[in-house]
């Protein structure tokens, strides 16, 4: 029971249970203490000041939802955190990632002939192209019977080709709906097929959108802005799309990731929305932003995953494992923005005796 439910909580990446030692910077309570970036309490003030990372909730609101949050306080001008905050390196330099690129506006097939599967995928490619409704592979019904369609193309024994008429697929599946999401926002995005209905991705980041609440004072339009995208953006916000191929529970999978970023003179922010995912999890949110606070910044991330290994049978157990993973994956973020930010000390200058 406990290696089923170990398993189930490996989920969006998240392939092994939290170092226990973190539990050092995070409170004990699974529900950690409301955050309020206008007043923080004293104990968080203390605790961050004191370099700690303080863990709040993210509301769940349904059994295939996980939410975490996660702040830290570092000595750096907003205009330094801005840097690094809104850096596409903030998102495609994670250790999971093997191969990223760029789908501009009007992109072609072209764009992503750097999403490949290699000899060794090569069970991963036939899967693929035997894809059927159910929870291996997120496809909707037509991208399931274009990827069937193309195995008739191919002989299974031929490595290569079925390596090439998979990848194929797969670039023409992340171009048709990064340009659906492009054009519609969140109404492009089709929902996946499973075996007794489907699952929609977009109703996470619906969901997800509501996390703008906790910087509303500072970005009162941002929520909206995330439902009606690409309409009534913020005129300082630019927003790019990118392929990626992630390890995720030791399988490659293609995801479509947009990267929506906004600088004020008050605020620093980055939303990364996965908003297509081909397997394992169904989509995801992380909303990072970057406050003014004491002589540097406050910076604090409000991530959801939605996912249908976390339902049924055990599931507040599952979702008990699952947020602490998501808060130990925050905390991996937060140290690669804090090595990018925070220059250590070198040792002192060695002073020769005369």
């Amino acid at each position: 029971m406990l290696a089923r439910l170990g398993r189930a909580a490996a989920l969006a990446g998240l392939l092994v249970l939290p170092d226990p030692a973190w539990a050092v910077d995070a409170p004990t309570s699974e529900e950690g203490q409301a955050l309020d970036v206008r007043r923080l309490a004293p104990e968080q003030r203390r605790r961050l000041l004191a370099g700690d990372t303080i863990a709040y909730p993210v509301l769940e609101t349904s059994e295939t939802e996980l939410g975490a949050g996660v702040a830290m306080y570092l000595a750096v001008p907003l205009s330094r955190a801005a840097e690094v905050l809104t850096s596409s390196d903030v998102i495609l330099k994670d250790p999971s990632i093997t191969a990223s690129g760029l789908i501009p506006a009007g992109a072609t097939v072209a764009a992503l002939h750097g999403f490949k599967l290699a000899a060794g995928e090569i069970g991963e490619a036939q899967d693929a192209l035997d894809a059927a409704a159910g929870a291996r592979f997120n496809m909707a019904p037509p991208e399931i019977t274009v990827f069937r369609a193309a195995k008739g193309t191919v002989r299974s024994t031929d490595r290569a080709p079925v390596l090439d008429a998979a990848a194929g697929q797969w670039h023409a599946l992340l171009l048709e709906r990064a340009q659906a999401f492009q054009v519609r926002g969140l109404e492009g995005i089709a929902p996946y097929a499973r075996r007794s209905g489907t699952t929609d991705p977009a109703a996470l980041l619906r969901v997800a959108a509501g996390d703008a609440r906790i910087i509303a004072s500072l970005a009162p339009r941002l929520g909206e802005a995330l439902l009606r995208y690409p309409a009534e953006q913020s005129p300082t916000a630019i927003s790019h799309i990118y392929w990626v191929k992630r390890q995720v529970q030791g399988r490659p999978t293609p995801l479509l990731i947009q990267h929506l970023v906004d600088v004020t003179p008050a605020l620093a922010l980055y939303v990364e929305r996965q908003f297509y995912v081909g397997n394992t999890y169904n989509a995801s949110q992380i909303l990072c932003a970057a406050v003014p606070y004491e002589d540097g910044v406050l910076i604090l991330s409000s991530n959801r995953v939605s996912t249908d290994q976390v339902a049924g049978l055990g599931g507040e157990m599952k979702r008990l494992l699952g947020r602490r993973q998501l808060r130990s994956e925050i905390v991996k973020r937060f140290d690669r923005i804090r090595a990018a930010l925070v220059r250590p000390l070198g040792p002192p200058d060695r002073v020769e005796s005369p």
